[in-house]
C-alpha cells in the first residue's frame, strides 16, 4: 500500500489566521512547508475564498502570491477564483484536488482547523489532522497543537513502508496486527513494554499506539469498510477501554463511523488469560464465550442510546484489542457480532511471538444479546504464527519509530 503522497491544507487558521500575523507561529508554519518539501510530500492549498493582505497605504496584495514568493510554487485551488473548484465542505472539493494532483486517494491527508474543514475531510473520506495552534474550533479529527507535532506525526507514522506485521485475509476471518509482542527479545522489548504500560495503566505513550493503529487502518483502506468500532473488554466485569476510549471516538468521527464503547459487555469476570497460561490452567474459547454478550442498544453518545440495534447485515465492525496471543478474546467477540449478520475486522496492537491463532468453527445459532453457555467451542483452523507473520520488517520499523518518536525534532534542512 502507498505511503503518504500528498497533503491538502486549508488556509484559514491553519496557514494563517485572519487579522494580525503571529510571526512566531508563522515561522513554525513555514517549517511545516519546508518539512513537506524535504520529504518530497507534495501539498496543495484549498480555499473557498481568496485571501489578500492590505498594507499601510491601503494597497492589497494576494496572500498566495506572497507565500509563493517565500515557498516557491504550490498548487492553489480556490472556488471564488475558479468556478470548476467545488466549494468546501462538498466531497467533490477534495476529490477535485486529488484528481488534478494525480494522487492516490488512499495516500492523502487533510490539514485544517475549522468545522468546515472537518466536514470537508470527512466528506472526502480523508484523515483529518486538526491544527489547533491558532485556536480550538471543532472536536473532530486528530488534534495537533503545533506544526512540529503534525510533522512528527507525518514523519513517524505516514511515511512507513510496512503497515502490518500480520495480515490474514481468509474471509470471514480477517485479522491484522502492527508488530510482534515480546518482552524477552531485545528487538521487541522496548516498544512491547511501552505498549503494555499504555494499554494496562495509561502510562507510556498511548498516543503513539493510537497513531500507529490509525495510520495502518487508514493507509491500507480498512477505514472505508468500517461502520462501527468496538473494543474487546478486559477480563474484569464491564465494558469499554478507559485508556483509549476518547482517542478511538475521535478516530471513528474522522470516517463517519461510530465508536461503541459498550457494545461488547463482560457480564462475568473471566479467568485472566496470562495467569491461566503461566499456571497451566486449561483454557479455550469458552472462557471468553461464556463471559461476554452484546449490548442490544449501545450508547450512540454519552447520554443517548440507539433506539434500534445498530448491528445488522451489510454493517462492519472494526474490533480492536491491545494484544493477541491465541485469539480467544477476539474470536469470541467475532462470533457474537456475526450472529447479528454484521461482518468483523479484527485488529490488535501487537501479536504475541511464536503463538498460533486458533479460529473458532461454526457455532449453533444463539442470541448474542444475552449471556450464553457453550458446551463446545470447536477449533476448525489454526493460523500458524510463522506461516502468517508475513512482514517481519514491520516489527523492526515499529521499534525504530518508537525509539525516534519521543526525541523527534525538525530534521536538518528545515
Amino acid at each position: 500500500m502507498p505511503a503518504l503522497q500528498g497533503v491538502i491544507i486549508s488556509f484559514r487558521d491553519t496557514l494563517v489566521m485572519k487579522g494580525q500575523l503571529d510571526p512566531e507561529i508563522f515561522s513554525e508554519v513555514e517549517k511545516l512547508i519546508g518539512f513537506l518539501k524535504l520529504r518530497a510530500v507534495n501539498f496543495a492549498v484549498l480555499a473557498n475564498d481568496d485571501w489578500y493582505l492590505t498594507e499601510e497605504k491601503g494597497k492589497r496584495y494576494s496572500l498566495v502570491d506572497r507565500l509563493r514568493n517565500r515557498w516557491g510554487h504550490f498548487e492553489y485551488f480556490c472556488s471564488s477564483l475558479d468556478s470548476s473548484v467545488p466549494r468546501k465542505p462538498r466531497a467533490d472539493a477534495t476529490k477535485h484536488v486529488i484528481n488534478k494532483m494525480g494522487w492516490d486517494p488512499d495516500s492523502v491527508v487533510y490539514i485544517g482547523a475549522s468545522e468546515i474543514d472537518a466536514f470537508t475531510a470527512t466528506n472526502g473520506d480523508l484523515l483529518f489532522l486538526r491544527a489547533t495552534w491558532f485556536g480550538e474550533y471543532t472536536d473532530y479529527g486528530l488534534p495537533f497543537s503545533s506544526p512540529l507535532d503534525i510533522c512528527r506525526f507525518i514523519d513517524t507514522f505516514c511515511l512507513r513502508e510496512h503497515w502490518w506485521f500480520m495480515a490474514i485475509e481468509d474471509n470471514p476471518f480477517r485479522f491484522y496486527s502492527l508488530a510482534t509482542f515480546s518482552t524477552y527479545k531485545r528487538a521487541h522489548e522496548l516498544y512491547s513494554q511501552d505498549a503494555r504500560n499504555a494499554a494496562k495503566f495509561g502510562r507510556g505513550h498511548p498516543e503513539f499506539w493510537l497513531a500507529a493503529l490509525v495510520t495502518s487502518v487508514y493507509f491500507t483502506g480498512l477505514h472505508q469498510e468500517m461502520n462501527y468500532i468496538a473494543v474487546v473488554p478486559g477480563h474484569r466485569q464491564g465494558s469499554g477501554n478507559n485508556v483509549m476510549g476518547d482517542a478511538l471516538d475521535l478516530f471513528a468521527k474522522c470516517f463517519r463511523a461510530k465508536y461503541l464503547p459498550d457494545l461488547v459487555v463482560r457480564h462475568t469476570t473471566a479467568q485472566k488469560m496470562q495467569y491461566a497460561r503461566t499456571s497451566r490452567i486449561p483454557i479455550d474459547h469458552r472462557t471468553q464465550l461464556d463471559s461476554i454478550r452484546l449490548e442490544r442498544l449501545p450508547m450512540k453518545s454519552p447520554s443517548d442510546p440507539y433506539k434500534t440495534p445498530p448491528l445488522k447485515p451489510n454493517k462492519t465492525v472494526l474490533v480492536i484489542d491491545d494484544f493477541c496471543t491465541n485469539g480467544y478474546s477476539m474470536e469470541a467477540v467475532r462470533a457474537y457480532i456475526e450472529q447479528t449478520g454484521a461482518r468483523v475486522i479484527m485488529v490488535s496492537w501487537l501479536k504475541t511471538i511464536n503463538s498460533d491463532i486458533l479460529s473458532l468453527g461454526q457455532l449453533p445459532k444463539f442470541n448474542p444479546y444475552v449471556a450464553n453457555t457453550f458446551e463446545k467451542a470447536p477449533v476448525t483452523k489454526v493460523y500458524g504464527y510463522h506461516q502468517h507473520a508475513t512482514d517481519h520488517l514491520a516489527s523492526e520499523e515499529i521499534d525504530e519509530m518508537f525509539r525516534q518518536y519521543e526525541d523527534w525534532n525538525w530534521p536538518d534542512g528545515v
